[in-house]
C-alpha cells in the first residue's frame, strides 16, 4: 500500500478504525472522516504516532457538500485518492415493521445507502480520471439473508446491487468496486447493543456454525487483500465473512452435530 491514499469513512471506531490502521501499517496515507470529530482525531493521532500519515476530518457523509469537502481536502493534502472504503453506517432495533420508529426510515437510508452513493460518486470521478482505483463497501449478511432488520437489511441489499452496477460501469477504467458482508463483529456498537439487551450474544453464538463472533481486524485483513495487486482482477463481488452463518440454511433446525 506504499504511496497509496485511502479514505475510510466512519473510521473513528470499530471496523472502520481497524481498516484505517491496517492500511496505515501497510504504508498508505489514510484519511479519517467521521461524524464524531473527536473519535476521528483519536484514530489519526494513533496512526501518526505508530505508522503513517493520517488526516482526521469531521464529516457527515450524507451531506453532498461535506462529501465534496472531504475529497477536495484529500486531493489538496495528498494529490490523489486511490482507495475508498465506505464503512460509515448504523443499524436499528430488532422490531416489526409495524413498530419500528419511522425516524429510522430516513436515518438508515441516509447513512447506510445515501452516504455510500455520494462518496462513491465523488471518488469515482477522481478514479476514472486516474484510470485506477478501488471502492470497497462494507455491507452485511443482512443484505443477503432475511434478518429481522426491516430497514438495515434492504439498505445493505441496495449497497450490494450498487456495488455490482458500479463494478460493471467502471471496469473499463480499471476502477474496481467490491463489498465485504460481515456477520456479527464485536464492534463498540454491537457491544453497546448487547449491554442494552438489544442483542443476545449466547443466542447469536449458538446460531453461528463456528460458534464465534468476529473481530474487526478480520474484516481489515480482507480489505487489505481486496485492495492489493493480488486482487487486481476481482471486481463486483460481495465477500461474506461470517463464520458460516450463511451456510446454515435450515441445518440448525435439526439435531445434527
Amino acid at each position: 500500500m506504499k504511496g497509496k491514499v485511502a479514505v475510510v469513512t466512519g473510521s473513528g471506531a470499530g471496523i472502520g478504525r481497524s481498516i484505517a490502521e491496517a492500511f496505515a501499517q501497510a504504508g498508505a496515507s489514510v484519511v479519517i472522516p467521521d461524524i464524531d470529530g473527536e473519535a476521528a482525531e483519536t484514530t489519526a493521532d494513533y496512526i501518526n504516532k505508530n505508522s503513517s500519515n493520517a488526516l482526521a476530518l469531521e464529516i457527515d457523509v450524507t451531506d453532498p457538500q461535506q462529501v465534496d469537502h472531504l475529497f477536495d481536502t484529500t486531493i489538496e493534502q495528498f494529490g490523489r485518492v486511490d482507495i475508498l472504503i465506505n464503512n460509515a453506517g448504523t443499524t436499528h432495533p430488532v422490531e416489526s415493521i409495524l413498530d419500528l420508529d419511522l425516524d429510522y426510515l430516513d436515518r438508515i437510508f441516509a447513512l447506510d445507502y445515501k452516504g455510500v452513493y455520494l462518496c462513491s460518486r465523488r471518488a469515482g470521478r477522481e478514479m476514472i480520471q486516474q484510470k485506477d482505483g478501488l471502492i470497497l463497501n462494507i455491507s452485511s449478511i443482512a443484505g443477503i439473508t432475511p434478518l429481522p432488520l426491516v430497514m438495515y437489511g434492504p439498505m445493505k441489499s441496495a449497497v450490494n446491487m450498487l456495488t455490482r452496477i458500479l463494478a460493471r460501469q467502471w471496469a473499463p477504467f480499471n476502477v474496481r468496486v467490491n463489498a465485504i458482508a460481515p456477520g456479527y463483529v464485536l464492534t463498540p456498537l454491537i457491544e453497546q447493543m448487547i449491554e442494552n439487551g438489544q442483542r443476545d450474544p449466547s443466542l447469536l453464538i449458538e446460531r453461528i456454525p463456528m460458534h464465534s463472533m468476529l473481530e474487526p481486524n478480520e474484516i481489515a485483513d480482507a480489505a487489505i487483500f481486496l485492495a492489493s495487486a493480488k486482487a487486481r482482477h476481482i471486481t463486483g463481488i460481495i465477500l461474506p465473512i461470517e463464520a458460516g452463518w450463511l451456510s446454515d440454511g435450515g441445518w440448525s433446525a435439526y439435531n445434527i452435530k
